[in-house]
C-alpha cells in the first residue's frame, strides 16, 4: 500500500476532517521568516544591542531573553530614525515597555506571506485546497489567513473566549498574530500571563482532540511549547486512555533527502502515542488533504451553526424561519437554505408567532452585520418602524440605507419617498449625512495626507496599513475609488466581522459602506 493510500485509509477511521496545528517550521519553509532566536537577535542589531549577552543573562531562555531586548528596546528606540512616524502610527498600541518591540516585530511580519518561495508555492497550492475543519497556531505572521480566507481567525485567548467559536472553519492564533501587536505572546510576563489563562483554551483544544484528527506540522518533536500544549491535554486522560489518541495526533517530520514519505506508530515526549510521518516533501500528503471530500464545505457549515447558535440563544430567527407541515417537507422552495427538524409544532401560527420574537433584542451589531452580509435576516420594514425609534435615539454609527432602500423608503435616485413621513428623527439625520461627515478633522485628516494609497485603492489602503489604521483612513478616499472597490470593501469587512475589537471605527465602516452601496447616490 502506497502512503496515499494508507493514510486515506487512516482518515477514513474519523466522522470530521483533520485539524492543523501549525508551527514555525512552516512559516521558515514558505516564507524564508527567521526562527525566535533569529529574530531577536535581528533587532538586537537593530538597535547595537549585543544578543550574546543577552542570550547568556537569560540563560539561553527565550522568552526571558525577549523580555530583556523589550526592556532594553523601550529605552533606545526613540533614538532611531522614524521612530516618531511610528509612535504616532501607533498610539494606540503603546501600552507598555513590550509594546514598542511587538509593534516592530509585527511591522516585520506584516507583508512576511507576500514573500513565498518560489520552490514551494505548489505545496502551498494543494494546502489551499485542504479540506479540513481548522488551523491551529502559534506563528504570528498571516500566511494562514492568505491560505484560508473564509476561515475566522480568533486571535489569542482573549480572541477565543469573548469570540463566538463553532470549532469548525476557524484558525486559533493561540500565541498572537502581528496584526495585532500587544496580542503577540514574546517576553516571559506573557507566558506567565498565558499561562494564567491557559485552562479555556486547554479545554478547548481537549474538544478539538477528540473530535477530529490533529495534523501536527512545522514543530520539532522536542519543541517545549507544544510538550506543555500536549501534557495539559493528556493530563485529561486516564493512563490507560492514551492510546485513545494514537490514531488522532499526527506528527510530520520534515527529513532531507529520503526516498518517500513514510508513517509509522510513534511515542513523543515519552508517554504520548503519536502516528509519526516522515517525509522530505509534503506534496503528497497536501494531495491527500485535498482529496478528502466533505459534504459540506467548512466554512458553510460554519454559518449553519452560527444561526442555529444565534436561534437559540437569543430566540431571533433573522425573518428566516419557517415551518412546515411533514406532508410539505418534500415541496423545496427558493426560500429554504437548510432544514433542522426537532419535535412537533401543532399549528402554523404558532412558528409565526416564534417568528416574530426576532426583533425585541435587536442591537446595532445585528444591523451591521446584515449590511454585510445580506441574508434578509429581519423584515426591513419591521426595522425601520419599530428598531429605529429604539437605536437612532444617540450619536452612534447605525446603518440605516440598507433598511430604507428595502422597505420602501427611497427611490432608486436616492430620494425618500412619501412613506418617510412617518421615519424617526434619527433615521433622518443618518439620512443626511454626506461622506464630509465620516471624516474627523486634525490629525487623522492631516495623516490622511501622508498615506499615497488612499488615493489608489480600497484593496491597496488595506494591504498598506494595520487594520484599525486603515478603518480610519478609509473615509478619506475618494468615494468614487471606494464604489470601484466595493466588492474589496465587503470581502474585507466579512473577513474582520466576527474579530473586531474596536467597534466604532468598524461601524463607521459599515456605515460608509452602506452609504456608498445603497444610498443611490454614487
Amino acid at each position: 500500500m502506497t502512503f496515499k493510500e494508507s493514510l486515506n485509509q487512516h482518515f477514513k477511521k474519523f466522522e470530521a476532517s483533520p485539524m492543523l496545528f501549525i508551527g514555525s517550521g512552516m512559516s521558515r519553509r514558505y516564507l524564508g521568516v527567521e526562527s525566535w532566536e533569529q529574530l531577536l537577535q535581528k533587532f538586537c542589531s537593530l538597535i547595537g544591542e549585543n544578543a550574546l549577552r543577552l542570550k547568556t543573562n537569560s540563560s539561553g531562555d527565550l522568552p526571558r531573553y525577549a523580555q530583556l531586548l523589550a526592556e532594553t528596546y523601550c529605552t533606545k528606540w526613540w533614538e532611531l530614525p522614524g521612530s516618531e512616524e511610528t509612535s504616532q502610527e501607533y498610539k494606540s498600541d503603546m501600552l507598555n515597555e513590550s509594546s514598542i518591540l511587538k509593534i516592530e516585530i509585527s511591522k516585520y511580519l506584516k507583508s512576511a506571506h507576500n514573500n513565498i518561495i518560489e520552490e514551494f508555492r505548489n505545496e502551498l497550492e494543494l494546502l489551499a485546497k485542504a479540506n479540513i475543519d481548522g488551523v491551529i497556531t502559534t506563528n504570528w505572521d498571516c500566511l494562514i489567513e492568505q491560505l484560508f480566507p473564509k476561515f475566522t481567525n480568533f486571535i489569542g485567548q482573549d480572541g477565543l473566549i469573548a469570540g463566538r467559536s463553532h470549532g469548525i472553519a476557524e484558525i486559533y492564533k493561540i500565541h498572537g498574530c502581528s496584526s495585532q501587536p500587544n496580542s503577540l505572546i514574546l517576553t516571559s510576563s506573557d507566558y506567565e500571563e498565558y499561562r494564567r489563562k491557559n485552562p479555556y483554551l486547554s479545554s478547548k483544544l481537549l474538544t478539538i482532540f477528540i473530535e477530529r484528527p490533529v495534523i501536527f506540522l512545522g514543530y520539532s518533536l522536542t519543541d517545549p511549547h507544544i510538550a506543555d500544549i500536549l501534557e495539559d491535554i493528556i493530563s485529561c486522560f486516564p493512563e490507560k486512555s492514551l492510546d485513545f489518541l494514537r490514531d488522532k495526533l499526527i506528527f510530520v517530520e520534515w527529513k532531507e533527502q529520503l526516498d518517500g514519505p513514510t508513517i509509522t506508530d510513534s511515542v513523543i515526549h515519552k508517554r504520548i502515542p503519536v502516528k509519526l510521518i516522515t517525509t522530505s516533501s509534503f506534496v503528497e500528503l497536501f494531495e491527500v488533504l485535498a482529496e478528502t471530500k466533505k459534504r459540506i464545505p467548512a466554512h458553510i457549515f460554519r454559518s449553519i451553526k452560527d444561526e442555529l447558535y444565534e436561534l437559540v440563544i437569543t430566540d431571533d430567527p433573522k425573518g428566516q424561519l419557517y415551518v412546515r407541515q411533514e406532508q410539505d417537507l418534500a415541496k423545496s422552495d427558493s426560500l429554504t437554505e437548510f432544514v433542522v427538524g426537532y419535535g412537533a409544532i401543532s399549528t402554523v401560527k404558532k412558528g409565526e408567532a416564534i417568528a416574530k420574537q426576532g426583533l425585541v433584542g435587536l442591537e446595532r451589531s445585528h444591523l451591521l452585520r446584515e449590511v454585510i452580509f445580506e441574508t434578509g435576516s429581519y423584515e426591513a420594514i419591521d426595522v425601520v418602524t419599530s428598531v429605529f425609534p429604539k437605536l437612532a435615539k444617540g450619536a452612534q454609527r447605525l446603518p440605516v440605507f440598507y433598511y430604507l432602500k428595502r422597505a420602501g423608503y427611497l427611490t432608486d435616485a436616492g430620494e425618500l419617498t412619501e412613506k418617510s413621513s412617518d421615519l424617526c428623527d434619527g433615521a433622518q439625520a443618518r439620512y443626511k449625512l454626506t461622506i464630509e461627515d465620516y471624516r474627523s478633522k486634525g490629525y487623522e485628516l492631516r495623516r490622511s495626507k501622508t498615506i499615497s494609497q488612499i488615493t489608489s485603492s480600497v484593496n491597496d489602503l488595506y494591504q498598506a496599513l494595520e487594520f484599525n489604521v486603515f478603518l480610519r483612513m478609509l473615509p478619506y478616499m475618494d468615494p468614487k475609488l471606494i464604489k470601484q472597490g466595493q466588492q474589496d470593501l465587503f470581502e474585507i469587512l466579512k473577513k474582520h466581522a466576527d474579530t473586531i475589537h474596536v467597534i466604532s471605527d468598524f461601524a463607521k465602516a459599515v456605515c460608509l459602506y452602506d452609504l456608498i452601496k445603497n444610498s443611490g447616490r454614487y
